[in-house]
């Protein structure tokens, strides 16, 4: 399958989001004067072994919630309303040599074995027509040396920081995830504090951390079932934030 793609400077994949960064984008984009928020998820640790589950366990580290095992994945994201506060009104980017990894791959996808998903992306139609040059993907291959690039770094990076983000949170306190697949926690720290923090953590970083750590995670679900769920097998759960610091969003 060839997926044919040219984009149309439309700038829809630069306002009001969450944009995945690493923890030296983060810095830098906070540095910037951007506000950074860290989005927590966990699951039990389980071992599904196919190779979206094999990708996405690698970039999580182990803790426990109570009695249960757990896997707990930190991300960093520079979060803004409107127009990405880097975009220039001819829909330029103004940082473009240094944009984010993840602005670079856009709209490729970046997990290994996870189809491409046109009506997932906020591109227009026309940035997909068949007229246009094969840019993306022919034959399940990237086709875009640069976007390949980019993909190889991220999948990297993202493996680095593991043992940079676990330090990171347990240094802020932070102990409150949301359940994976039903939300995000979402931790709104100070600049300054975030900055100072996330230097610290990087700087502290000699290694993969301990593979099971004494941090205790609480799961906040605003939904009684799952709560009463993920009690039984020993989690603790929480039905409200108990930080201002703290907001949750539901994926559903």
């Amino acid at each position: 399958m060839t997926i044919r793609f040219s984009c149309t400077a439309c700038g829809r994949c630069c306002h009001g989001l969450r944009l995945l960064l690493s923890a030296e984008e983060a810095r830098v984009w906070a540095l910037r004067g951007g506000l950074v928020q860290i989005l927590v998820h966990a699951a039990p640790a389980v071992n599904d072994d196919d190779e979206v589950a094999r990708y996405k366990r690698e970039r999580r580290f182990i803790a426990r919630s109570g009695e249960l095992a757990i896997r707990v994945q930190v991300m960093l994201v520079a979060r803004f309303e409107g127009a990405c506060p880097n975009l220039l009104p001819d829909m330029r980017c103004g940082i473009y040599n240094e944009r984010p990894t993840v602005c670079r791959i856009y709209p490729a996808e970046i997990i290994p074995g996870m189809a491409l998903n046109v009506g997932n992306r906020l591109c227009p139609p026309e940035a997909w027509s068949n007229s246009q040059p094969p840019f993306l993907l022919e034959d399940g291959y990237v086709t875009d040396d640069v976007t390949r690039g980019a993909i190889t770094k991220s999948r990297a990076t993202a493996l680095t920081d593991v043992p940079t983000l676990q330090l990171l949170v347990q240094s802020l306190g932070i102990d409150v995830v949301a359940l994976e697949n039903e939300g995000f926690a979402v931790w709104t720290i100070a600049s300054d504090r975030l900055i100072e923090a996330l230097d610290a953590a990087s700087s502290h970083t000699t290694g993969s951390l301990e593979e099971t750590s004494p941090y205790t995670w609480r799961f906040l679900s605003l939904r009684p079932d799952t709560a009463t769920l993920i009690s039984s097998v020993g989690a603790d759960v929480i039905g409200a934030s108990p930080h201002e610091d703290l907001t949750y969003i539901p994926l559903y």
